[in-house]
């Protein structure tokens, strides 16, 4: 794999070629010290992988990201002093992310992962359910995006798919995997318009659901829900929730009228 190193700081640039040197399977190192020519060396030279310092001194990192169209982008790790960025690094198109100084074994599993993920566009649903009509401004959501999570002092990143659920927690939220939970500053409206393309459903004002974790629902009342997971979590919906028929599950919100009864 070609690798395009951007980083303004000499001495980072020079430990992260000598981490680099010291991989096995890794091809041409190509060396930058700003975004303009990190965008000009991958459209030129078209790296399987990019890492990327977020802070540039013309720009940062992401906006390195954002500047390259899908056909463009190489899988990216980002690399960070601390976790500051790790928020802004959950809604990029980044592979990873990496916090300084970086170990070799933390950068042999970032670039396994980057092997693992290779340049592609990013996936758009395959049946439209209409989230592109309600949220026209809502970023896509490809199989290489990852979400990061953050529990006692560590980031962990893991797949949507892996997601049960994620809860609103003040300025925060709380993403739920299986028995285990992580935090994250975001709000669930944002990760409503991002995730409704993969399965997720806001099931109240508080819960976003994903119905691919789903084992089981019932009926707890009029327009209540109440979801058990395949974890074993269980998860209610606010009043005024109904399923919708068809092939492709979704819930959407009663009109709250009722209809009259007929005779028989």
């Amino acid at each position: 794999m070609d690798v395009v190193i951007a980083d303004h700081e000499s001495s980072e640039r020079a430990t992260l070629v000598e981490l680099c040197h010291s991989r096995p399977g890794l091809g041409k190192l190509i060396v930058v010290e700003t975004g303009t020519k990190a965008l000009e060396q991958i459209r030129v030279n078209r790296p399987e992988v990019a890492l990327l310092a977020c802070e540039l001194k013309d720009m940062t990192g992401f906006d390195v990201l954002r500047a390259l169209n899908d056909d463009e982008r190489p899988a990216t790790i980002m690399v960070a002093p601390d976790e500051r960025y790790a928020a802004e690094a959950l809604s990029s198109a980044a592979t990873d992310y990496l916090t300084r100084p970086i170990s070799p074994d933390r950068l042999a599993l970032a670039l396994k992962r980057a092997r693992s993920n290779p340049r592609q566009a990013i996936g758009k649903p395959a049946v439209s359910d209409g989230s592109a009509d309600r949220y026209p401004d809502a970023p896509t959501l490809g199989h290489r995006d990852q979400f990061v999570g953050e529990r006692a002092g560590r980031l962990y990143f893991f797949s949507p798919t892996d997601i049960d659920y994620i809860e609103a927690d003040s300025n925060y939220v709380k993403i739920h995997v299986g028995a285990e939970r992580y935090i994250n500053r975001d709000s669930l409206t944002r990760l409503s318009a991002l995730l409704e393309s993969v399965g997720f459903v806001r099931i109240s004002r508080a819960v976003l659901l994903n119905m691919h974790r789903v084992s089981f629902a019932e009926r707890k009342g009029p327009g209540v829900l109440a979801f058990v997971l395949q974890s074993g979590a269980r998860v209610v919906s606010s009043t005024g929730f109904r399923l919708e028929a068809g092939a492709q599950l979704r819930i959407a919100r009663t009109r709250g009228t009722r209809r009259k009864r007929r005779d028989a």
